[in-house]
């Protein structure tokens, strides 16, 4: 949960940064946000295959098994990788005027983002592939580390890169400073990014390549493609996928529709989307972890044991998310403050709607986390196939038409409700997967 953290608060350090640009630029990146993740989900497709298949092999002792699997995931990803690289470059200025970007300043500095990291695709997809083989194997202090390591990295490079002058106190001291930066404004902000994740990148491969974790890669084992390989991680990860997909196009269009609201409704929900990813990726630490243990413990047969994981995983997250929704719901102006410095009428608006927003979702959280940990059952089995059929329910069967009644239909002048229909679809899916938990079938489940 807390390497999550580190590696999501490069996106988060970079919207708080922006942000005391102007809520143009904050917009920019939730668009960006929106585009990347329908790439993004090709990653997660790969790597959710590749998880399942790695911990399986290092459950039953084949240690060296497991670090073919992650080469020839690396080899696999990379590929898919240039492709997604040459599509984005392309295709990024008409995407964000199909999601309806018409004020320019937007549109310039989500080009300038944009452009830089979908150039880095390589890096970054790369850098995934090499965590996934930590989280498969359980080796998740030593990434703990290299992430913070890359947080600190970037909260550091982020203001230099984007500002052309750094004022701040020193603690303690009182001494007011002042530093030249580089004044790249959006654009430092995607370096700054990517210089973090070529840092983590560099230091987890060293970490593989030199036997310093788990399992040892050679480094021909990254450069070796598999068909088979690659055609049991699609059979596993596409159902994920899928199901991803049909969220993030409900999230596209209803994104889409708080936009119709104006610029700062729509900041506010980017502010807001940044906040709810910092949530999920506590979530899917346990998440994770949860797949991790369960693909484990299946292929060693200790199926009682798999269960019990859930379960637990169930509890803790539960209590974690209660506490942070409570802290969320009282914190929602200081929070709001952090990325929103109130200086105009614009600035007060969408801190205003930053508020009203966090505090709804705070009702989210819970349904969202156990959601994701009974989705980990099906995902560390191998039996993907529950995970797509709750998502299409819940996102296209429940949340969609919700939504698109409400804002286009019956034109309802405040768009508070969209976000409690986000709640409901969660709590929704969470009861269907937790059903589908009790009947059992996940555990003789063969890969």
């Amino acid at each position: 949960m807390l390497t999550n953290l580190m590696t999501f608060s490069t996106t988060l350090v970079d919207m708080m940064w922006v942000g005391r640009i102007s809520p143009e630029a904050i917009a920019a990146i939730t668009t960006h946000q929106y585009i990347w993740f329908l790439f993004s989900i090709l990653n997660q497709m790969i790597g959710q295959g590749s998880v399942t298949l790695i911990a399986r092999s290092y459950g039953s002792g084949d240690s060296r098994r497991s670090a073919e699997v992650l080469g020839e995931t690396f080899f696999f990803k990379l590929v898919v990788a240039l492709i997604v690289m040459l599509i984005g470059l392309l295709t990024m200025a008409p995407a964000y005027r199909l999601f309806g970007i018409t004020d320019e300043t937007v549109f310039r500095y989500g080009m300038q983002y944009s452009g830089i990291m979908f150039a880095a695709t390589p890096l970054l997809f790369s850098t995934f592939t090499l965590k996934t083989g930590f989280r498969a194997v359980g080796a998740a202090t030593q990434l703990f580390w290299v992430s913070l390591m890359t947080m600190l990295i970037n909260l550091v490079l982020d203001p230099f890169l984007i500002f052309e002058r750094i004022d701040f106190m020193m603690p303690l001291t009182g001494w007011h400073v002042q530093l030249p930066g580089l004044g790249m404004e959006v654009a430092g902000a995607a370096w700054a990014s990517v210089l973090a994740f070529a840092i983590t990148f560099v230091t987890t491969l060293f970490l593989f390549l030199t036997g310093r974790t788990f399992i040892r890669l050679r480094f021909r084992d990254l450069f070796s493609p598999s068909l088979d390989t690659a055609r049991r991680i699609l059979k596993i990860g596409l159902p994920p996928a899928a199901g991803n997909s049909l969220e993030h196009f409900a999230n596209v269009l209803i994104g889409s529709a708080v936009n119709t609201y104006g610029t700062t409704v729509y900041a506010a929900q980017g502010v807001n989307n940044m906040l709810q990813r910092l949530i999920q990726f506590s979530i899917m630490g346990f998440s994770w972890s949860t797949i991790t243990m369960v693909g484990q413990n299946l292929g060693a047969a200790e199926v009682a044991r798999a269960e019990k994981s859930v379960k637990r995983s169930a509890a803790i997250i539960a209590g974690v998310l209660f506490l942070a929704s409570l802290s969320f719901y009282f914190a929602a102006p200081s929070i709001a403050a952090l990325f929103m410095p109130v200086r105009d009428d614009a600035s007060r608006e969408t801190v205003d709607w930053i508020v009203r927003i966090l505090r709804i979702n705070c009702f989210l959280y819970l349904p969202l986390g156990l959601n994701r940990v009974y989705r980990a059952v099906f995902e560390g089995s191998g039996d993907t196939r529950p995970v797509f059929w709750a998502s299409a329910l819940t996102t296209w069967g429940l949340q969609v038409p919700l939504v698109m009644t409400g804002v286009y239909i019956m034109r309802v002048a405040e768009p508070v409700f969209i976000w409690w229909v986000m709640v409901a679809g969660n709590a929704v899916a969470a009861c269907i997967l937790y059903a589908l938990f009790l009947r059992g079938a996940w555990k003789h489940h063969k890969v």
